[in-house]
Order: C-alpha cells, then sequence, then structure tokens
C-alpha cells in the first residue's frame, strides 16, 4: 500500500543504519567489486564516469546537490558494505536496502516522501556461463532490479554487468530525443519502456521460432522436445515478471503523486500498452507452445499405434502358419503326404497362398 506524500520541501539526510547486518544479497552473481557509473547532464552538457567503491562517497555528496538530472547506476550487489554506504548517503531506509539485494523480493512499488522505490525483474538474452548480455544467445535469464526517483536523481540497483539499457546510455551522449531536456521522472519512464521494449524483442524471437515448431508439427516432422520445454521455461519467466509489472504500472497513473508529473504519466500510458501487449503475447505464445507440444505428442501416439499395427499383422500372418508348423510335426506314426517327394513345395506354397490371402483381407479393411 503506498503512503501519502508530506512535506515535499524537506531535505536528504545522511543517516545511520541500526542493523546493518540484516542487508544480505541473496542472489547468484559474484562481483568482486561494485561498479558506479553516473550520468549528469542537463540541455546543453553531460558529464558520465565510472567510479569503485572507494571514491564514490565524496563525490556523490557534491555531485547530488547540484541541479543536473543525474543517473547513478550501481552494478554488483554482493558487496552489500557499498549499498549500505549508498543508502546513507541518499537516506534510503533499512527496509528498502534489505528488499534492494534481496532478489527473491516480488516486483512491487512504493511511494515515500524522499523517494519513489520500485523493484522489477529485467528479462534479457545472456551466456548462462558469465550472465552477461547476449542478443546473440538463445537464453533468457531474469535480473534483479531496483529504480529509486528522487528529486532530479535516478538510482538503479542491477546484479551484473550487461542490461538493457545501451540505447539509453546512447540517446544520453549523443542527445538523442527528449531526454536530456526533461526531468528525472522522464529518465525513470525511459528506462521503464527500456524494460518492455526489450521484453517485446525477445518475443519477437521467441514468436519465430514457436512458427517454425508450428511449421513443422503441421508437416508431421519431429520436434526438439528440449527446445519446446526451454521455450515454455522462458515464457513463464517472462510472464512472472510481466504480470506484476501490469500493476506498477496501473499504481504510477493512479497515484497522486508529485514524483510523476502528468505530462510523464502520459507517456507511462503508452508503456503500459507495451506492458499489456506482452501480456497477451506471452498469453498466445503459451498456448501456440502447449498446442504444439500436444500435437507433437499426439503424433508421436499416431506413430507408434501404426508400428504396433505393422507387428500385429506380421504376427497375425504367422499364426496359421505355426499352427500348420505345429500340427505336422506332432509325433504321429500316418500322415498324408508325409512321404510324397513333393510335400516341402506344396507345404511353401498353401503357406504362401495364406499369407497373401490375409494381406489381401487386412488391407481391404484398411487394418493396415
Amino acid at each position: 500500500m503506498s503512503m501519502k506524500l508530506r512535506n515535499r520541501g524537506c531535505k536528504m539526510k545522511r543517516t545511520k543504519l541500526n542493523h546493518p547486518e540484516s542487508v544480505i544479497y541473496t542472489g547468484d552473481f559474484n562481483n568482486d567489486k561494485t561498479i558506479i557509473e553516473v550520468f549528469s547532464y542537463n540541455k546543453e552538457s553531460i558529464k558520465f564516469k565510472t567510479y569503485g567503491d572507494a571514491d564514490f562517497g565524496s563525490e556523490i555528496m557534491v555531485m547530488k546537490d547540484s541541479s543536473n538530472i543525474k543517473w547513478i547506476n550501481i552494478i554488483g550487489l554482493n558487496v552489500v558494505e557499498t549499498i549500505i554506504k549508498i543508502g546513507e548517503i541518499f537516506g534510503f531506509s533499512l527496509l528498502v536496502l534489505e528488499d534492494i539485494v534481496q532478489v527473491s523480493q516480488r516486483c512491487k512499488i512504493e511511494f515515500t516522501d524522499n523517494y519513489l522505490f520500485s523493484i522489477f525483474k529485467m528479462i534479457y538474452r545472456a551466456d548462462p556461463k558469465v550472465g552477461r548480455s547476449d542478443k546473440n544467445s538463445d537464453e533468457v535469464l531474469h535480473e534483479h532490479l531496483s529504480i529509486l526517483l528522487l528529486k532530479n536523481i535516478v538510482i538503479t540497483f542491477q546484479e551484473n554487468e550487461g542490461d538493457v539499457f545501451d540505447d539509453v546510455r546512447r540517446r544520453l551522449k549523443e542527445n538523442v530525443g527528449k531526454i536530456r531536456t526533461r526531468g528525472a521522472d522522464y529518465l525513470y519512464y525511459v528506462l521503464l519502456d527500456a524494460l518492455v521494449d526489450n521484453q517485446l524483442e525477445i518475443l519477437a524471437s521467441i514468436g519465430d521460432e514457436v512458427d517454425e515448431h508450428e511449421q513443422l508439427t503441421v508437416e508431421a516432422t519431429k520436434v526438439a522436445m528440449d527446445r519446446l520445454f526451454k521455450l515454455r521455461k522462458q515464457l513463464l519467466l517472462i510472464r512472472a515478471s510481466v504480470i506484476p509489472f501490469k500493476d506498477i504500472m496501473v499504481e504510477l497513473q493512479s497515484e497522486e503523486t508529485d514524483w510523476i508529473s502528468s505530462e510523464v504519466k502520459v507517456y507511462l500510458s503508452d508503456v503500459s500498452d507495451h506492458v499489456n501487449h506482452v501480456n497477451d503475447l506471452v498469453g498466445l505464445y503459451r498456448e501456440m507452445v502447449n498446442n504444439i507440444y500436444e500435437i507433437n505428442m499426439l503424433n508421436t501416439g499416431n506413430k507408434l499405434n501404426h508400428i504396433m499395427a505393422v507387428l500385429t499383422v506380421f504376427t497375425a500372418l504367422f499364426i496359421p502358419l505355426n499352427f500348420m508348423t505345429g500340427f505336422y510335426g506332432m509325433n504321429f506314426t500316418h500322415f498324408p503326404g508325409m512321404k510324397d517327394p513333393n510335400a516341402i513345395p506344396i507345404f511353401l506354397s498353401i503357406s504362401f497362398i495364406i499369407v497373401i490371402s490375409m494381406i489381401v483381407f487386412f488391407k481391404k479393411k484398411k487394418w493396415f
């Protein structure tokens, strides 16, 4: 539940956290150090600098009071001492810092007096061995992403290097579009838009692959079931991200807050449309994948039934032959034709006629 805004003019204070031992990173990425990217810009100019763990605090204390819009991107969450230090500088509560480093936290948004805090799952194609973004990879990973909106500042916390914001960086550096002429809330919108656009891009490639599998199914060609299972897993991953994303977008547009201007809310409605489109595509592709799986299993069952039918026919063909062989193999003293020199050709001819007759009969009955 969101909290109403009060005392909008109050300044951020550097606070000392009482129980920092509860701030524990629960993810899988293991970065030796934290990388801090800082974009400080206005309409005329932009400054970009990368900081390490040690040299960030002193400079950011001066930077945060400037009138420039700033995007501070923190890469790496396992060095919790740095996260705590940043929290003290900007006055983040202990609960917020816990949510930032506990990657199992569900996507959500909170409005406070001093900042807007939101959590998302960043979905991107990546090499699973290193966890870095790779658009050519077949694997889809998700990463815990926290975004905080303050006065003139947007702060993002991500688990590892490689993300979906390269186009945002390019637009900032090359002064493309409106991003350098608007406030921090517009930058917040641009980051959300990048998250959703990347999901649409991934879904487009998944859709192409689903179409290929569907065509193979129509042609009764064997489908790679392991890849089909992987597609289902990827769609579930995106679905788990987009459902709470929808709730966040509804709350962002409906909440009476000074953090998001009415102009930016118009842009957010476009992001909301994209989120709904992602949700629709996920539902469509999940249904298609499930249908392909069921049809493929049905085709496999039909092929197995056909094989069993053929084997049954062969078994049936040998039933009269086995009877004749067993009958003439009994130890009776007198058998008609046993000593006839043409007995073997006659027996083989009769057997051949029986087999041909049965095959013709089975064909007419369409049993195979």
